[in-house]
């Protein structure tokens, strides 16, 4: 049994050491990632057991792949090898065309988790754990995973397992926005625990004003524990009508690309750990900060004396109202 099960697909990034169009870069890092897997590592340094359920390719990429997540402790019995299908593959340009903001090119339709189905849910295994994650992302890449995450979110809803999501748009992978607002706004219904920024929540509820963002899922989903991530501004935390601001930590960003899994991945880990909204928001804030001063998702993501270095060295930046 683990804590938390969660559903998505891992991929394998390569990153453009130089800043610029990617026609024009020669050298690229190779980074493990996926918004999923990225939370079950982020839990994992924490202290808090996670498995992930994904498919991978029978290829040197899926190797890659399945040796980091074991390797990070992470729970790899219910990852499937795909032999017809290949590992999904992304690259991030950097820089360009706007300063400041990575870019993304994907190389994942077709790919080993887009095929994952409903008998890749082990019932049992997800009713055991104490929390289920997945994301939007999971729901875009085509329909059989859709029914995937969807199935996984009912059966952890009927076992009483709490099921926490991250909106994760990603407008290249869907067909249209109607098409992800009809989809998204379906899944609410499952959700306990909800991951947004003010830009998905204009797209999903047409408001962003952070009050309005919170009543608007309250009355149309019954969502009221709700992460509302706000870039350079930090987060706001509604949790059952008690609201916390945590503002951003200033530091070297590198590259922005990961900040909204540690976010997720470290939350959900603070908050199982038994620790307060408030105490949650805030390691998420440093979290964050540390992830976006390394290329790669995972490379900076916490274990506790790191988070517990970082804040001590920066204080608390906690506002509560």
């Amino acid at each position: 049994m683990v804590d938390i099960v969660a559903l998505g697909e891992p991929l394998v990034q390569f990153n453009a050491v130089t800043d610029g169009p990617l026609r024009h870069v020669v050298y690229f890092e190779k980074h493990a990632t996926g918004s999923e897997a990225n939370v079950c590592v982020a839990a994992v340094r924490l202290g808090v057991s996670c498995g992930l359920i994904t498919r991978l390719g029978m290829d040197e990429f899926g190797l890659f792949i399945y040796n980091w997540l074991r390797g990070e402790g992470v729970d790899v019995s219910h990852i499937k090898f795909d032999p017809e299908r290949s590992t999904g593959i992304y690259f991030v340009q950097r820089n360009y065309p706007l300063p400041g903001v990575s870019d993304v090119v994907y190389y994942r339709k077709g790919s080993a988790a887009s095929a994952m189905s409903t008998e890749d849910i082990d019932d049992g295994y997800v009713t055991n754990a104490r929390l289920f994650h997945t994301s939007g992302i999971t729901l875009a890449i085509s329909d059989s995973a859709r029914e995937t995450a969807i199935r996984g979110m009912e059966t952890a809803r009927r076992g009483g397992v709490l099921v926490s999501f991250d909106v994760n748009y990603r407008r290249k992978l869907w067909r249209s926005p109607s098409d992800a607002i009809n989809v998204l706004s379906s899944a609410l219904r499952f959700v306990d625990i909800l991951f947004l920024d003010d830009d998905e929540a204009r797209l999903l509820l047409g408001v962003s004003e952070p009050d309005a963002v919170f009543k608007e899922l309250n009355s149309r989903f019954g969502i009221g524990r709700v992460v509302l991530k706000l870039g350079l501004e930090g987060s706001i935390v509604n949790w059952d009508g008690k609201v916390v601001r945590v503002n951003a930590y200033k530091v070297p960003v590198k590259d922005p690309i990961g900040a909204g899994d540690a976010y997720a991945g470290v939350f959900l880990a603070s908050i199982l750990k038994g620790l307060s909204p408030e105490e949650s928001a805030r390691r998420v804030s440093a979290a964050a900060a540390m992830v976006v001063m390394v290329r790669g998702d995972e490379e900076n993501l916490p274990r506790e004396e790191e988070l517990e270095k970082f804040l001590s060295g920066y204080g608390r930046q906690v506002d509560l109202r």
